[in-house]
Parts: structure tokens; sequence; C-alpha cells
């Protein structure tokens, strides 16, 4: 049974949250047996789309994707939640004014055959990340360039809003920005699943290769098993002084993008990897996905906070995740004693010896 695996449902106590009652409102609404109000659509805003449930399900259901195009009917019958009220012109305000501070950054616009699109939540909360990956990139010498785009962000919140048309005319416009690049490296998980699955829907070509940061550095960075040399590896502190550190998979990596092993492999060169009790494909979401931190932001902290508890009662320590929306998401909800590092911060910080004084 999915009842246990949706993380609205235990953040808020709702049983009206649960999968199998927010598609019953679903199905309702469908039916005209509910009128489409916002209130009578609340439920369909009540998922962060992170799939947890459909593990559970003996009948393969897929509530995230079927409440996503809920809510595109909802949008068009003026019954999605007020906190959505002018959200694309928002959406497109937030998006121009991350893509010029790129271009103020230093950021490249011209075609690059590799090329690194930090994404709009790490140009916007985690510059430390995007400085840290670009340094990590500089420092081993892996030929990739950071993308001063007009577009900042895939698309995926407009998904989310509901928004499908408006979606696929920027979808477009993402398209013909990224003409010329064959690899893109991709530093949210959300919009990674978008451009791999969404875009293709659309109609939308795009680079031949679209991989995340974490496949990215294993790939350039990480030794071949029993090479003695191979491609440049990161610094090791000697055992046993690795430090320990908690990984949290975000959830379109772990069962959308089955992006797990890599970021493992990357932070066991520099620490000493710990798992969550619920994780890998079984990881609880940290309430950063589904536009839930704008239509739930209450819901979507408590979410947060839950996810860092069982670090918290272990006496805290370090997270570290591989997505810029995650890595925000719990560094704002982090509990005294606990530290959320995004991946390339991490591997930039504990991958090297402290400087004696």
């Amino acid at each position: 049974m999915c009842r246990h695996a949706c993380p609205v449902a235990t953040a808020t106590g709702r049983e009206t949250f649960i999968p199998q009652a927010k598609m019953e409102a679903l199905g309702g609404l469908l039916r005209e047996h509910l009128s489409w109000s916002e209130e009578n659509a609340n439920a369909l805003w009540a998922c962060t789309g992170c799939g947890h449930c459909t593990d559970y399900c003996d009948h393969d259901i897929k509530p995230g994707l079927d409440l996503l195009r809920g809510r595109q009917l909802a949008a068009a019958a003026g019954a999605a939640p007020a906190a959505l009220d002018g959200y694309h012109e928002r959406f497109l305000a937030r998006s121009h004014r991350l893509a010029a501070a790129q271009g103020k950054k230093g950021g490249t616009q011209r075609e690059a055959r590799v090329a690194f699109w930090p994404g709009c939540d790490a140009v916007d909360k985690g510059a430390a990340a995007v400085t840290a990956f670009e340094e990590l990139a500089d420092e081993h010498g892996l030929g990739i360039e950071t993308l001063a785009i007009s577009e900042a962000c895939a698309g995926y919140p407009l998904l989310a809003a509901g928004l499908v048309d408006e979606f696929r005319w920027h979808a477009r416009k993402v398209g013909d920005a990224l003409r010329g690049t064959e690899t893109l490296v991709i530093h949210c998980s959300a919009c990674l699943h978008t451009l791999r699955h969404d875009y293709k829907a659309a109609g939308v070509v795009l680079p031949s290769e679209l991989i995340s940061m974490a496949e990215f550095l294993a790939r350039r960075i990480v030794p071949s098993p029993g090479s003695a040399t191979g491609a440049a590896s990161l610094e090791e502190a000697p055992a046993p002084a690795k430090p320990t550190v908690y990984y949290h998979d975000p959830c379109y990596h772990a069962r959308y993008n089955k992006v797990m092993d890599e970021p493992r492999t990357l932070l066991r060169q520099v620490a000493e990897v710990r798992e969550f009790a619920w994780s890998g494909g079984d990881a609880e979401c940290c309430g950063g996905a589904g536009l839930l931190p704008k239509t739930m932001p209450e819901v979507a902290d408590a979410m947060a906070k839950h996810r860092l508890e069982e670090v918290s009662r272990a006496g805290g320590g370090t997270v570290v995740t591989s997505c810029a929306t995650c890595a925000f998401q719990l560094h704002r909800n982090a509990p005294p004693g606990v530290t959320v590092l995004d991946l390339p911060e991490a591997l930039q910080t504990l991958g090297k010896p402290a400087v004696k004084p």
C-alpha cells in the first residue's frame, strides 16, 4: 500500500492528502461530481511529484503525473491556488533576471560543445555550488563552459503550475538557445527529467546528451578500477581522517533519472558516506519540488525538517545532496548541528586537507 509513502500526507497528518484520496478528488473533478474551484482542487497541489507512492502501488498508478495533468485543467478553470496568481509573468521575470546575472558573472553565450547549465535555483540560491563546480572543472581540465543563455530555467515550474501551453513556448525558446551544444551538464534533478522527457514530448530538439552534474563528474574524474593513473582524481584525506557525511537522494534523480551510484562514488573519495534510513530509490522527499514551497510553504518546510530529524537525533553532521533545489530546501530548514552541502561544495571542501597554521 502507498499510504505511508506520501511525504505530504505524513507532514500534514491529513487523510485527504494520502495518494488514494488525492486521486479520488481528481476523479470527482473529472467526472463533474465536484465543481472546479480552488477549494475542491486543493488536493491536486498537495504533491511534489516525487514518485514514492508509485513504488508501493500494486497497480503501477502514477499519482504524481496524473495530478500534474489535473493541475492543467485546474489552471484553465481558474481553480489554481491564489499563491500562483500571475505565475507565468513572475516566472519570466525571474528567469530573465537570473540569466542576466549569469551573463554579468562571465558565462558564455556562444556555442559550447560541452556546456554547464546551473539551473535557476543554483544561480539564485546556490552560487557557492556553481563556483565550486567551475573550479573543479578548471582544476581537472574538463573542458566545460558555463552557459549564460536567455533562459535560466528549463521550465519545470510551469508544468508544476499547470501552464502547459506556456511551458511548450518556453521549451522552444530553450531549444533554440542550446543549438550547437552537444553535451549539456545540468544541476537540477527535476529539470533534467523535464529536458529528457517533456521536451521530447513537446517536439523540441535538444543536445544529443543530457547528463547530471554527478554523472559528468563521476565519468571524468573518478579513476577506472585497478588503474594506477587514469583520469585526474580528487584529493583524498588520509584514512581514517575522512569526515562522515549523509547522502540525500533527490527524488527526481533517484526515481526518474536513476542517478544514485555516481554521487556516492564521488563522495567516497573524500568522505565516509552514511545512508538515511530511507535512501536510494526509497528516499523521502525534501519538499522542494512540485511548487510546494509556493503553494504550501509550511508543509514543504515540515517535510525538509522531517528529513533532517534523523541526522539531528544522531548528534548532527553534514548532509550532502546533488540538486540545487534540494540543497536550498534542506539548508534553509537545517536544525542546529546539521550542515547541508551541495555535491561540488563537498568535493571541494571535504577533499582538501586543512591548511597548517
